[in-house]
């Protein structure tokens, strides 16, 4: 198997909801044995293709008589790659992106789509790919084209944001997104993580609001490496580190974590005190070797992993902390996880955001008087987010708003709560609460 077609059967899959774009490339790329470069070429052409599909789809459908929406997913996303080969990617000539586009058609395609496909993309060479500029009337429009984000959510943001604000959002989300690490304080420190890093060749700098988070600026062989093997650091934002600081875990603490896989921020709070335990809870049972998993590599003996719902997970006694890391819509990490912008429909806001309050009202029986629950997500909408809190509060006279401010860097925290951007802070979406039971 190739790189375009393992990169092919990704996007089909993406699309299909069969599983996240990040999983799909591991299990293509095993199941095909592609070498390091075409391992490259195929991750390139997957994420070009999610990044870019709106604008991909528009200069298609400049060429495409019925449009690209006539074509089957397969067929779709082949001429999406060679749309993109042609428009944005200078190492692959443009004869070399219309024979393989043709190639994958005669595999992959209808019989009448395969001089389509060929007809389709020489037009769109003869045109100018590049540099082609967008104007439909309509500026959320032409934004959601040049920057490639559904229309409802560029409506959303600018309403939210503004034109400057939202462009900010859309180029971040386009943009790589970077790997961060934390240090493992049961092994090292950050100045030592660093120093160790760097001897790797993993140039590490310091997050500009959160110091501890390490960025890599070479990633490259780091889950291979002997400091990742042996449990010094732990991948994860800055946005999700702060959350940890809310916690303000300390000796003796029991902290609930309701919807704790991967085990991340259980793991977070864990490493930071050794006489906390952390009961950490999720509804999938497959979930519970990633959190089992990762504190053993970090060598963390205090958490305490239980499957459980969190919309009705009881205890015998009350938590000092809960954190309720709740489903979300996730539209903070986009830059992330690049499939999720074409999954997530604005339905689905209104639908998670009931979830939410139920997982809430569950959690605040879980605190004990004196006790904290820390609510967060990894999305922007304010319906998660402040109006979330503001209900809980309303539904629970019992509880107090904890002012983030005494917690966070002041650059991140905003009325009290923790509300980290992309473009504003190099951090992935993150917003947070800490709420005190009274």
């Amino acid at each position: 198997m190739t790189a375009r077609e393992s990169a092919l059967r990704v996007l089909v899959r993406a699309e299909r909801g069969q599983g996240l774009s990040d999983g799909l490339i591991r299990d293509e790329f095993d199941r095909a044995g592609l070498g390091r470069e075409d391992r490259a070429l195929a991750r390139e052409l997957v994420a070009g293709v999610l990044r870019n599909r709106s604008r991909l789809d528009w200069l298609l459908d400049g060429s495409l008589k019925m449009g690209v929406g006539s074509l089957s997913e397969y067929e779709a996303n082949i001429l999406r790659m060679g749309a993109y080969q042609l428009a944005m990617l200078d190492r692959v000539p443009a004869y070399a992106a219309v024979d393989e586009s043709v190639r994958l058609s005669k595999r992959f395609a209808r019989k009448g789509v395969i001089g389509l496909t060929n007809a389709v993309l020489r037009d769109i060479i003869k045109k100018g790919a590049r540099g082609r500029m967008v104007s439909t009337g309509d500026p959320a429009r032409d934004l959601s084209i040049e920057r490639s984000h559904p229309e409802w959510l560029v409506r959303r943001w600018l309403a939210q944001l503004g034109p400057e604000g939202t462009a900010e959002l859309l180029e971040a989300d386009n943009l790589p997104a970077p790997v961060f690490v934390w240090p493992n304080p049961r092994r090292t420190d950050r100045l030592r993580l660093a120093s160790e890093l760097e001897a790797g060749g993993f140039e590490p700098r310091p997050h500009r609001h959160v110091p501890e988070a390490l960025e890599i600026g070479r990633p490259s062989g780091l889950f291979e490496h002997e400091l990742f093997l042996n449990g010094h650091l732990y991948v994860q934002d800055p946005g999700a580190q702060l959350v940890g600081r809310l916690l303000e875990v300390r000796p003796g603490q029991r902290i609930l974590d309701l919807c704790a896989a991967p085990g991340g921020k259980a793991c977070w709070a864990a490493s930071r005190e050794p006489d906390a335990l952390v009961v950490a809870v999720d509804s999938s049972r497959d979930k519970m070797g990633l959190i089992s998993g990762n504190a053993a590599r970090l060598g963390l003996e205090n958490i305490a992993p239980v499957c459980g719902d969190a919309l009705s997970f009881a205890a015998r006694g009350q938590f000092d902390t809960v954190l309720v890391d709740a489903p979300c819509s996730g539209l903070g990490v986009l830059r992330r996880r690049l499939d999720l912008r074409w999954r997530v429909k604005e339905a689905d806001i209104t639908r998670l955001a009931g979830l939410q309050s139920k997982i809430l009202d569950n959690a605040a029986s879980l605190v004990r008087p004196g006790g904290a629950l820390v609510y967060c997500t990894c999305t922007v909408t304010p319906e998660e987010n402040q109006e979330q809190v503001s209900g809980f509060l309303a539904r629970h006279d019992g509880f107090r708003l904890d002012p983030a401010e005494g917690y966070l860097p002041a650059e991140t925290a905003r009325d009290g709560v923790l509300q980290a951007w992309p473009h504003r802070h190099g951090t992935d979406g993150a917003f947070a609460a800490r709420l005190i039971r009274i």
